[in-house]
C-alpha cells in the first residue's frame, strides 16, 4: 500500500495492476494536498492503473474497485479526478464479442445501483446515474437519468416501478417522473399501467407508494390484521393480527387475535423454532369463542385447537419426531380458511421415539390419538416395536460370492401395544343382515345405517363419550395385542437362464389378552357377547408363496422412412400362494354365529333358518367368509418404443426413442380352493403421454353370468357359471376410469428437481399448513384434469361421473403468490368446491 503523490516529473504513467495490489489515498496525510475526503479511499485494478500526477487523474482499467467508506463502486474503468473530488465509472466494449462489459455496480450502505454510467461527488455527496436499476425496499425502480442528492433523496426521469424482479419486467408502472423520498416513500407524477410492454388505459395524474422495506429474520414487530366478511357466519371480522416476538434467533413467536362484529373473538399463539443439524418444529395454540345467526337467535360455541409438529434432522442412530393435533370437534368446521382442513373430519397425533443398535437391530416406540369430528368414535393407543433386519444366518465370513445356502434371509418384527376406543360393542348387539346384494362377498353382511346427529352433543349408538367418569370402563375395555411376523426369503432360482423363480415363507401371528363368545338371543334376536379372561390367545398363521417372472422383447424393423424399428416389451409374471383357512372354527379364531331368525333357501337349495356369520373371537367387529386360498396370480404387462432417425443427415445424433405407450397390463387370480367364483375380476390399466397431455385409464371386468331375478331387483343374481361356457361373451365391464390432464408452467421450472427426504411429522405438518408451502421459485403454473368413471353392478344401469378439476398459481412478487383450484360438474352441471388464496 502506498500513497501516489510526487512520484515523478513524467507527467504519466502506466503501472501493471494485479487482484493482490491494492492502493489508497490517505485525506490525513501531511504530504498531500487538502481534500475533501472524510476518509481513506482504496482502490483496484485487475488491468493497469495509469496516473496523472499533473491533472491528478487516476485512470483504473480492468476489474476497477474503488471503496470510500459505506460507498463501493465496480465497474470496468473507472476515473478518480482529485482536482474535482469526483469519480467516473462505465463499461467498456468487448472487441471480441461487441458487447459492452463490466457495467458499474455503485453500492452505498445496503443500497444497490445497476447503471450504464456513474459519476459521484465526494464532496458534494451528490450522483448522477445513467440507465439505472435499483431495488426499493419491496419494489424496483427503472430510470434513464437519474440523479442523487446528499440526504439519499433520487430524482428519476422516463422511470418505471414494479414489484418484478426481471431486469424486463412482465408488467410495471411507467411515468416521466418519480421522486424516492429518503427511505420513507416513493412519490410519481401522471403514470400509467403496461403489461408485457403493452400500454394499458389505466392511470391516475400522481402516484404515492409506501416504502416497504423487507423485513428482516428476527426481528419483532406488529403485525397487521386482515378484514374481511363472513356472510353466512361471524359477520365482519379482524383477525390475523398482533405482534412477533423473535425470541432469539431459533425461536419467534406470533401473538394474534381476532374479533367479529357478531360477537365472536379469539386468541392464538404461533411458534416456529429451529435448531440447525438438529431438529425443527412449530406450536400452535388457538382458542376461539364463535357467535354465529342472526340478532334474535345466536348460536355461541367455544373451539380450540392445539398443534405441535416436531421433525428431526438425519443425525445419530435415533430420532424423536411429533404430529400432535388436538381440537375441538367443530374446529375444523367453524375455524378454519384451508379447504382441505375444512373438508376433514379426523384430527390424529402421533409421537414416536426410534433407535437404531447397530445394522441389524432396531427399536421404537410410539403414541397415537385419533379422533372423528363426524362418528365421534375416539380410539388411541401406545405402541413399541423390537425387529431384526434380514440377516444371512448360513453365510460363511470367507464365502466367495452368494452361493445357494448364503442366499437364506431371515428376519424379525415384533411389536405390541394396547388400544382404547369409546366405541364400545353393547352386551346385546344386533347384526343387521344386508339383503341387497354385492359384487364381492368382502362387501356383504353389516349394515352400516348413517347417523346424523341432531346436535353437536350428540353421539351415535355403541359410542360413549370421554370423559373422567368414563374412564374406568375405557380402560377394561381396552384390549392388549402383541404382533410378531419371521419373514423368510428363500434363494432365488433361474429357470432356463431367463425366467426367475422367488419361493417365500411367512410366519405370521398375534397374542391378545381376551376374547369373546357369542350366544345368540332369539327372543329379541339380538347376539350375547361375553368377554373371555384368563391365558393370553394366540393367532399364528403360515402362508407359502412363489412367484416367477421373465421378460420378453420383440423389434420390428424397418428400412425406409424415419421410422427406424418399434420394440414391444412383454412381461409376464405368475404368482403362487397358499393359505389354510385360519377361519375355520376348529382353529379357535373364528365362531360360527346366527344373527337373525330369516327364513331362506341357501345354495345347496335347503331351507334354512337364520343366517350364519363367521365373526373373530377377538374382535366382535371383524368378520370373515372363510375359505382357504390355494391362488394363483396372473400379470402381463406391455411396453411400446419407436426408434426415429434424426431430421438432420448432419446431426451428430443418430437416432432418437420415445414411447409410445408407457404400460398396457392385465392381472388377476385364479383361486384352486374355491368352491365358487375361482376366478376374480380381470382388471386392466394403461398410461401414456401424448404431446404434453397424461392419459390414464383403467378398469374391471366381470367374467360371471348374472340373470334376471326379482329378489336382487334389477342388478340380478349373479351365478357361479361364466359368461363363455354360455355362450354370452368374454366378460363384462364393471368400472371403467379415464383421466386426461396437462401441466402448464414457464419452460425452466419443468426440469427443477423435488426432494421426498420428509419425515412423516413434516409431511402432516405440510398438509395442515398447505398454503404455507408454496413453490415460490415458479412464477406461474395452471394445469387441469378432465376425469370419467363408469361403475356397474351386474344387469343394472351403469352409474357414471365425469368432471373437470383446474388449479393454478400466479407468483405476483417474490413474496405474493395468487392460488386457485375448482372444478366443474357434468353431471350435476355446476362447480365443485372452489379455493382461492
Amino acid at each position: 500500500m502506498g500513497i501516489f503523490i510526487g512520484l515523478t516529473d513524467v507527467r504519466a504513467q502506466r503501472v501493471i495492476s494485479g487482484d493482490s495490489i491494492i492502493k489508497s489515498i490517505n485525506p490525513k496525510d501531511s504530504l498531500s494536498k487538502k481534500t475533501d475526503l472524510e476518509t481513506t479511499v482504496f482502490y483496484s485494478a485487475i488491468d493497469s492503473t495509469v496516473l496523472d500526477a499533473e491533472k491528478q487523474v487516476v485512470n483504473l482499467y480492468g476489474g476497477a474497485k474503488l471503496k470510500y467508506g459505506n460507498i463501493a463502486l465496480e465497474a470496468d474503468y473507472i476515473r478518480l479526478d482529485w482536482s474535482k473530488n469526483e469519480v467516473f465509472a462505465k463499461g467498456t466494449l468487448d472487441t471480441a464479442t461487441k458487447k459492452i462489459i463490466g457495467l458499474p455496480v455503485f453500492t452505498q450502505g445496503q443500497d444497490k445501483y445497476d447503471s450504464e454510467e456513474v459519476r459521484y461527488n465526494f464532496k458534494s455527496k451528490r450522483a448522477s446515474i445513467k440507465a439505472i436499476v435499483t431495488q426499493q425496499g419491496e419494489g424496483f425502480v427503472q430510470g434513464k437519468t437519474v440523479k442523487k442528492d446528499e440526504e439519499d433523496n433520487l430524482y428519476i426521469r422516463n422511470a418505471i416501478y414494479t414489484t418484478c424482479n426481471l431486469t424486463h419486467p412482465h408488467f410495471h408502472i411507467k411515468a416521466s417522473k418519480i421522486k424516492v423520498v429518503g427511505k420513507k416513500e416513493i412519490i410519481s407524477g401522471p403514470f400509467h399501467f403496461e403489461l408485457n410492454d403493452i400500454p394499458l388505459p389505466i392511470g391516475l395524474p400522481f402516484g404515492f407508494f409506501p416504502y416497504s422495506q423487507p423485513k428482516e429474520a428476527g426481528k419483532s414487530g406488529i403485525i397487521v390484521p386482515t378484514y374481511g366478511e363472513e356472510p353466512s357466519g361471524r359477520g365482519f371480522y379482524l383477525r390475523e393480527g398482533g405482534y412477533y416476538w423473535a425470541a432469539s434467533e431459533n425461536i419467534g413467536v406470533r401473538f394474534t387475535g381476532q374479533i367479529y362484529s357478531k360477537g365472536g373473538w379469539g386468541l392464538g399463539a404461533n411458534s416456529q423454532y429451529n435448531k440447525r443439524y438438529r431438529f425443527a418444529g412449530s406450536f400452535n395454540l388457538a382458542f376461539n369463542r364463535n357467535t354465529n345467526g342472526d340478532e334474535f337467535s345466536p348460536t355461541k360455541r367455544t373451539d380450540f385447537a392445539l398443534q405441535w409438529s416436531h421433525s428431526p434432522q438425519s443425525r445419530g442412530n435415533s430420532s424423536f419426531s411429533a404430529s400432535v393435533n388436538i381440537a375441538s370437534n367443530s374446529y375444523n368446521q367453524f375455524n378454519n380458511y384451508n379447504s382441505q382442513q375444512y373438508l376433514s373430519n379426523t384430527i390424529g397425533s402421533s409421537v414416536q421415539y426410534t433407535k437404531n443398535i447397530g445394522q441389524t437391530i432396531r427399536t421404537g416406540i410410539s403414541l397415537r390419538i385419533n379422533q372423528n369430528t363426524t362418528t365421534r368414535v375416539f380410539d388411541a393407543g401406545t405402541e413399541f416395536n423390537f425387529g431384526l433386519n434380514q440377516f444371512q444366518p448360513f453365510k460363511r465370513k470367507n464365502s466367495l460370492g452368494d452361493q445357494f445356502l448364503d442366499q437364506f434371509r431371515l428376519g424379525l418384527d415384533f411389536s405390541g401395544g394396547i388400544s382404547m376406543t369409546n366405541q364400545v360393542s353393547d352386551p346385546y348387539t344386533r347384526y343387521e343382515f344386508d339383503v341387497y346384494p354385492r359384487e364381492t362377498n368382502s362387501q356383504r353382511g353389516i349394515i352400516q345405517k348413517p347417523f346424523v346427529p341432531k346436535t353437536m352433543d350428540d353421539l351415535p349408538p355403541g359410542v360413549i363419550p370421554v370423559d373422567a367418569s368414563t374412564l374406568p370402563l375405557l380402560w377394561e375395555k381396552a384390549q392388549t395385542k402383541f404382533n410378531y411376523s419371521i419373514p423368510l426369503s428363500l434363494p432365488n432360482l433361474k429357470l432356463n437362464k431367463y425366467v426367475n423363480l422367488t419361493p417365500g415363507v411367512s410366519w405370521s401371528g398375534n397374542m391378545y389378552t381376551r376374547s369373546y363368545k357369542y350366544t345368540y338371543m332369539k327372543s329379541d334376536s339380538t347376539v350375547r357377547i361375553d368377554t373371555v379372561g384368563g391365558l393370553p390367545k394366540f393367532n399364528s398363521q403360515l402362508s407359502f408363496s412363489a412367484s416367477m417372472n421373465t421378460r420378453i422383447y420383440g423389434t420390428l424393423r424397418f428400412k425406409k422412412g424415419r421410422l427406424e424399428a418399434l420394440r414391444h416389451t412383454i412381461a409376464p409374471s405368475f404368482s403362487l400362494s397358499y393359505t389354510p383357512d385360519y377361519s375355520d372354527p376348529t382353529y379357535g379364531y373364528y365362531q360360527d354365529v346366527r344373527i337373525n331368525n330369516r327364513k331362506f333357501i341357501n345354495n345347496e337349495g335347503v331351507e334354512q333358518l337364520g343366517d350364519i356369520r363367521r365373526i373373530s373371537t377377538f374382535d366382535p367387529r371383524q368378520m370373515s367368509y372363510g375359505g382357504a386360498s390355494g391362488s394363483i396370480s396372473f400379470g402381463l404387462q406391455n411396453t411400446l418404443e419407436a426408434k426415429l432417425k434424426t431430421k438432420s443427415d448432419t446431426a451428430t445424433k443418430q437416432n432418437e426413442k420415445i414411447t409410445i405407450l408407457d404400460n398396457f397390463g392385465i392381472n388377476g387370480s385364479y383361486n384352486l380352493l374355491a368352491k365358487e367364483y375361482p376366478l376374480s375380476n380381470l382388471n386392466f390399466n394403461a398410461n401414456s403421454r401424448v404431446s404434453e397431455f397424461d392419459i390414464n385409464i383403467g378398469g374391471s371386468f366381470d367374467p360371471y353370468l348374472y340373470v334376471n331375478d326379482k329378489l336382487f331387483f334389477d342388478v340380478g343374481r349373479r351365478t357361479p357359471d361364466l359368461m363363455l361356457s354360455q355362450g354370452d361373451g368374454l366378460a363384462r365391464l364393471t368400472a371403467l376410469n379415464l383421466s386426461i390432464g396437462r401441466r402448464f408452467a414457464p419452460a425452466k421450472s419443468k426440469d427443477l428437481k423435488t426432494s421426498t427426504n420428509a419425515s412423516e411429522a413434516q409431511l402432516k405438518q405440510i398438509n395442515r399448513n398447505i398454503d404455507d408451502y408454496v413453490d415460490w421459485n415458479v412464477p406461474w403454473t395452471f394445469s387441469f384434469s378432465y376425469q370419467f368413471s363408469m361403475n356397474r353392478m351386474g344387469l343394472a344401469a351403469a352409474q357414471q361421473i365425469s368432471g373437470l378439476t383446474f388449479q393454478g398459481d400466479l407468483s405476483l412478487t417474490e413474496k405474493w403468490k395468487f392460488s386457485m383450484s375448482s372444478g366443474y360438474d357434468f353431471k350435476y352441471s355446476g362447480l365443485t368446491y372452489t379455493n382461492m388464496s
